[in-house]
């Protein structure tokens, strides 16, 4: 069966080649360089798309040249041209070598094999590495310089998350990548060797890998004498081509499906002929978004996107009722500290229809409106409620906001009021800079970015009022 397959989308492929070189302007050899090595490995891309410089988000995307039922599959991806640390020519010697090289991210085995195959001219994936990424175009905040993530990201998250990840990638590879290389120097480029050549790695398989749903990669392995411990983790990414080369939305009209012989990009919705085709990332808040790929979308577009409300804004909030005084609130927050609920890492996430972490809020606001003798009986049972409360009606979506205390209401508004000045600018200037077409590209998806947390905010306090 498998083999049939490949048979047959190795004929459509061939059938319709004309028709995709047809729509490749002659200056752009790396993507017909591209389609042609596809067609020759089995992809089975269907003469219904085309892949082109016409995409609405990015240097390359996929559009519909006819119109596309729901459920038709686009491509495939035969799991031979997959690229990972079991594809590439070097998979003996990290087989071999693999306890040495895991690291804690679990990364560094495919980085290793990007770096060898993407270094090499001989290279089995050397059209695809000639057609991404652009790393002129791949820009992460990793890649700004601290003034600039300082001045556009504030408040958003996104720096924070740089900052680990520069510490962790320069960590990983001192200590892991780089004396690996160093005992194989005779197989690897001397650029292998290089700090910011793995950091375009990194950006590499962070902007445009896959990783395999556990569910399936665990199946496959089933009857593997091999099985350990490993297999019970997180499988890794790895790198897909053609489906990396699709942009995103979160209403996507693609989807990726992992089958036993082969990756298949379906067609989940009708598409219309002109419409570009769209993968999703996964459901990711706009600062995961550009903090990995580089872009964000523009609210209310991204109906994943989230705000992080820290515990010690929450505290603060907590004065809007006459019952928190300073050594009462000090009480709160020392048993919500206990509980994990309270602490500089701390936080609780509000998305586009309410408050995310509803339990663990629920409790907060609790603990918030007790009084001395409630927290002392609160407190001696450990956190647990000595009574069976109804926990009806204690849902924190904004459908169910009707149904809060207004003690509730007040110390969540209170709460948004008082995370909006962790920002640099107003809602009002943000607006202002909206309607501005003269912005850069990191300019303007960190506007998107950080007004969309703003947004999220405003409507928190409005549904409070």
């Amino acid at each position: 069966m498998a083999a049939s397959m490949k048979r047959n989308a190795l004929a459509n492929t061939d059938e319709n080649q004309d028709i995709k070189r047809s729509k490749i302007t002659s200056d752009d050899k790396n993507l017909e360089s591209f389609l042609s090595w596809a067609a020759e490995n089995g992809f089975g891309l269907s003469d219904k798309v085309i892949v082109a410089r016409e995409s609405a988000c990015a240097q390359y995307g996929m559009i519909a040249i006819a119109d596309i039922s729901d459920g038709e599959t686009l491509f495939q991806i035969p799991r031979k041209m997959l690229l990972h640390p079991g594809t590439t020519d070097i998979s003996d010697i990290l087989e071999k070598e693999r306890d040495k090289i895991q690291g804690s991210s679990g990364w560094a085995p495919l980085l290793i094999s990007l770096m060898y195959e993407y270094t090499s001219e001989q290279s089995p994936w050397r059209p695809y590495f000639n057609l991404v990424p652009d790393f002129t175009e791949l820009d992460l905040p990793m890649f700004w310089n601290k003034e600039d993530r300082n001045s556009l990201l504030k408040g958003s998250g996104v720096i924070e998350a740089v900052e680990k990840d520069l510490k962790n990638i320069e960590e990983e590879f001192t200590t892991i990548v780089l004396p690996f290389i160093k005992a194989h120097a005779d197989i690897f480029h001397s650029q292998c060797q290089e700090l910011e050549f793995y950091k375009k790695m990194v950006a590499f398989v962070m902007s445009y890998s896959f990783t395999e749903p556990a569910s399936i990669s665990n199946n496959e392995d089933e009857d593997d004498d091999d099985d350990d411990d490993e297999k019970s983790g997180s499988p890794p990414p790895m790198m897909v081509p053609m489906a990396d080369i699709l942009n995103h939305v979160a209403k996507n009209n693609a989807h990726l499906k992992f089958e036993k012989e082969a990756l298949k990009m379906v067609a989940i919705k009708d598409i219309p002929k002109g419409e570009e085709v769209f993968n999703t990332y996964g459901e990711l808040a706009n600062w995961h978004l550009l903090h990995m790929y580089g872009f964000a979308e523009r609210y209310p577009s991204n109906h994943w996107d989230t705000v992080e409300i820290s515990s010690l804004v929450i505290a603060q909030a907590m004065e809007v009722l006459s019952v928190n005084t300073h050594d009462m609130i000090k009480k709160k927050t020392s048993h919500l500290a206990d509980l994990n609920l309270y602490g500089e890492d701390v936080g609780f996430i509000l998305g586009v229809d309410g408050v995310l972490d509803e339990m663990e809020m629920c409790d907060v606001l609790k603990v918030s409106c007790m009084n001395e003798s409630q927290l002392e009986k609160r407190t001696e049972n450990e956190g647990w409620e000595s009574d069976e409360e109804d926990d009806e009606g204690t849902s924190l979506c904004y459908d169910n906001f009707l149904n809060l205390s207004k003690e509730w209401k007040a110390i969540l508004k209170r709460s948004a009021e008082l995370t909006l000045p962790r920002y640099s600018r107003s809602i009002e200037e943000d607006r202002a800079m909206l309607q501005s077409s003269s912005h850069s590209g990191r300019q303007q998806y960190s506007l998107y970015t950080v007004n969309g947390q703003k947004m999220l905010l405003q409507t928190l306090i409005n549904k409070c009022s």
